[in-house]
């Protein structure tokens, strides 16, 4: 279920005005800009399946990683 926010210009305007009344109208305008030019805050991603150690792999209940072949080429 999605719970839709509705913001009313009413109950908006006088919490501005007792803001501004407050900290004055510089402070609020500069609060307001630094607000809105930060960057977003993003989850850090997860890490990569094939970068698991074989204990994590297990914890997690991936199956074991096979064992890595050497191909012709990589034989040097």
């Amino acid at each position: 279920m999605i719970a839709k926010a509705t913001l009313r210009r009413s109950m908006l305007r006088p919490r501005m005005e007792v803001m501004l009344a407050q900290y004055g109208v510089r402070p609020v305008l500069w609060a307001l800009a630094r607000a809105l030019l930060a960057p977003r805050r993003r989850r850090p991603r997860p890490p990569d399946l094939h970068e698991l150690s074989p204990h994590l792999r297990r914890d997690i209940g991936l199956p074991p990683e096979a064992p890595h072949v050497p191909q012709y080429f990589e034989l040097r």
